[in-house]
């Protein structure tokens, strides 16, 4: 519809239907520059940076040379591109940018806007096709009450098309609040920094004077998936919503299978001797912190622990450690690993670490998937006090913490090993000494020395070289 026939139709409307018309057209024509080179361009040239390093999701790769020939087109420097990452896709990548010494990353697609450490960023966020007319109808019919108190997350598409619906809502609900994203992107509405306690997983709002979280209704633009649970389980609130297939759908958060494995796999952790702590993240703000407060929890109760950084987790990676009982992993939220069934031992988040030997953490409605929320200075940080009282395992039936039962820290200790040398008591070396294969031994000094010969050739179910039996 071109301006004049928009003029045309709007001359015997009244304006809040023209204002909602601009907004469907609007948020419905097709972007001739989906990725926002220009806007690039800009954020490069105003912080005036030399190297910078522009990041994709495997799935927009593909569009990655043209995007970096037509950014350099417009700036005259040198760009690069980060062709696989680190831990995740939706994390910024600063260990590979650090390579070659850049001094600026432009992220792209979707984020989970966690802070950074290192190197200022910039967000391209996606921009899904949206009707806000139709959404905003439906938001209506959903919640008829206009004075309900309501928070409205969204997902980081529909950060481009959230302040035409924010303004098509806010005229009916006096008491609708919208949260905002703590980035810097291509979206300039969203890119406010609130001073507000209540921040996660890179979105802060503030309630209204006297009022808290469970007295209103969460709303949640975008369908079910990773983060719409995360923040839902972080943020207690009398009802969340989401919508999915043009409709909202009330979510129930509490009462999850995937929860009642949570509080299993707890008790795994109360029984495991040895503990890996997986550094799936080097780039979110407070890791070290995250790392070193799991590390004297777990020697304060007695329990031998390695750090491991392997990048991404896969199962495969993590079998190479049959040795370790459970694995905390310190990584971005929506890098959880929520169902870690296909993995040979279980994997647990660092909130899960403080229910389980922190007596003042108690079970509350929340779940913080996000460990910097439970770190001092946090929104929800509570005193670690290790609780000494006997109990009994739910799955091996074992007494723990038993005062005759002694404890002893063999992590800088020396034990006698049978044949009489003296070794370091380390768990990973007791694992290996109860193995009944332990792999290539050179046992040098007792076998004598034989000549050089010939090995096989060709494949392991028939090799060229094998002498034949007598069936044959």
């Amino acid at each position: 519809m071109t301006p004049d026939a928009l003029a045309l139709t709007s001359s015997g409307d009244n304006e809040a239907e023209v204002t909602a018309l601009r907004t469907f057209m609007e948020c419905t024509k097709i972007l001739s520059d989906p990725y926002d080179i220009k806007k690039c361009a800009e954020w490069i040239k105003t912080n005036n940076l030399e190297r910078v390093c522009l990041q994709f999701p495997d799935n927009l790769l593909c569009d990655a040379a043209k995007v970096l020939l037509d950014l350099e087109s417009l700036i005259s420097k040198k760009l690069y591109i980060l062709g696989d990452t680190t831990c995740g896709s939706c994390c910024v990548d600063e260990i590979a940018a650090q390579h070659i010494n850049a001094d600026g990353i432009i992220h792209f697609g979707h984020a989970c806007l966690n802070p950074t450490i290192r190197l200022p960023v910039y967000h391209v966020l996606p921009k899904e096709e949206v009707q806000v007319k139709s959404i905003c109808e439906k938001f209506k019919l959903s919640f008829p009450d206009t004075t309900q108190k309501i928070l409205f997350f969204y997902d980081v598409s529909y950060a481009h098309a959230v302040e035409n619906l924010y303004n098509c809502l806010k005229p009916v609900y006096s008491k609708l609040s919208l949260t905002t994203l703590n980035c810097n992107s291509n979206v300039e509405f969203v890119n406010t920094r609130v001073n507000s306690s209540y921040s996660t997983l890179g979105r802060s709002f503030v309630l209204e004077n006297g009022y808290k979280t469970e007295d209103y209704t969460a709303v949640y633009w975008g369908e079910s998936g990773k983060t719409m649970t995360i923040l839902a389980l972080g943020i207690v609130v009398s009802k969340w919503f989401y919508l999915s297939d043009n409709r909202f759908t009330e979510l129930q958060t509490l009462d999850t299978p995937w929860l009642r494995r949570r509080r299993y796999l707890i008790e795994k952790l109360k029984d495991a001797k040895v503990v890996g702590i997986v550094v799936a993240t080097l780039g979110i703000k407070s890791y070290l912190s995250a790392i070193n407060i799991i590390k004297s929890i777990l020697k304060e109760k007695n329990k031998k622990s390695y750090i491991i950084s392997i990048g991404k987790i896969n199962p495969v990676k993590l079998a190479n450690f049959p040795e370790i009982d459970v694995f905390v992993v310190i990584t971005c939220p929506e890098n959880e690993v929520f169902d870690s069934k296909e993995f040979l031992k279980p994997l647990v988040i660092p909130y899960e670490v403080e229910l389980a030997f922190n007596s003042s953490r108690e079970y509350c409605a929340q779940y913080f998937m996000d460990f910097r929320q439970i770190l001092p200075g946090g929104a929800n940080y509570v005193d670690f006090k290790p609780s000494n009282e006997a109990d009994v395992s739910l799955i091996s039936s074992n007494l723990r913490n038993c005062k005759t039962d002694v404890c002893v820290d063999k992590m800088n200790a020396l034990a006698l090993r049978p044949e009489g040398t003296v070794a370091i008591g380390k768990a990973g070396a007791e694992f290996l000494q109860s193995r009944s294969w332990k792999g290539v031994e050179q046992n040098l000094g007792k076998n004598s020395v034989s000549p050089v010969v010939k090995g096989r050739i060709g494949l392991a179910s028939h090799y060229e070289n094998e002498p034949l039996t007598k069936d044959d």
